[in-house]
């Protein structure tokens, strides 16, 4: 058998509180209607299914459950335990048969005040003290090859570019915040280095699908595409999930012609990775946070 020609994708945008039910009671309807579908992948935001759990607790069995009943893969995120006291923000990966594939660690924390969120200070640097992926990571799965990125790391354009690299077709970027998923980051993806990129996000909106020319909304959208948004996507916050289908056939072609590969410059690029200290140019302007000075360049404390 050869490689499949086509995927269909559920992202679920899915809010969290006090005052809402537990993610895990209300992902059966998700699951439910993905499979009614004929979704390939059901995914869920970042932090949902649990805070500082570990994939043998009951909610995680629940969720490989769900899995396994609708014979579909599913991504959740979650605050995962590792040891007595330490923690990471993880990105779970699920096979049809409920099968615990794998996990993503976000590589990036998100952490700090506004307006800036940074510096990471006392009371702002929950995920700066937790562990922190080394890597980026592909899930093959049996309808593609799958990267994920959590909430911050879709803010690096390199996170985007080292994932589709490494042979991402599609690329999750699941996101637990308010506000909404900036099309910007998701449509630069997708064109700069020739992805499908399906977003969510919890207590905003804008949950969709960016791509070169190869989605199709699927389970009755009706809207019309509009200019430089993700599309089709959910446009207000609440419970809600998005299908779209992935042409594959016609992604691959234009990743075998992506003419942001073949006409790369990497002799250029090496400052990318260099410790770079651009706040160096302007010791006028004083650091808005006292704590500034001694946590530059610093992810992890």
């Amino acid at each position: 058998m050869g490689p499949k020609e086509a995927v269909t994708i559920t992202m679920v945008q899915l809010t969290t509180g006090p005052e809402a039910p537990p993610p895990i009671e209300r992902m059966p309807l998700f699951f439910e209607k993905a499979a009614d579908l004929g979704s390939d992948l059901v995914v869920f935001p970042e932090y949902v299914l649990g805070d500082t759990i570990t994939p043998t607790d009951a909610v995680a069995r629940e969720f490989f459950a769900l899995a396994a009943k609708h014979k579909i893969n599913a991504v959740t995120g979650c605050v995962e335990k590792h040891g007595t006291d330490q923690w990471s923000t993880s990105a779970w990966v699920v096979d049809r048969a409920g099968n615990f594939l794998g996990r993503y660690l976000k590589c990036h924390p998100a952490s700090g005040p506004e307006p800036h969120f940074w510096p990471p200070n006392q009371g702002n640097d929950r995920e700066a003290r937790g562990i922190l992926g080394s890597e980026f990571k592909v899930f093959t799965l049996d309808c593609a090859p799958v990267g994920i990125l959590q909430c911050y790391d879709g803010y690096f354009p390199e996170a985007w570019g080292c994932t589709s690299y490494m042979g991402a077709e599609i690329i999750l970027w699941i996101n637990g915040r308010f506000g909404m998923v900036e099309d910007s980051h998701c449509i630069m993806a997708a064109q700069c280095y020739g992805c499908v990129v399906g977003a969510n996000i919890t207590m905003g909106f804008n949950t969709g699908f960016a791509g070169p020319g190869c989605v199709t909304p699927a389970g009755g959208y009706s809207q019309e595409r509009e200019q430089a948004r993700l599309y089709p996507r959910i446009k207000d916050k609440g419970d809600a999930c998005v299908s779209a289908s992935i042409n594959l056939a016609e992604l691959r072609w234009k990743r075998k012609h992506l003419r942001t590969m073949h006409q790369r410059r990497p002799e250029l690029y090496g400052l990318l990775t260099r410790d770079v200290k651009m706040w160096q140019n302007y010791p006028e302007i004083q650091w808005d946070f006292p704590e500034c000075a001694e946590l530059v360049n610093k992810a992890q404390l």
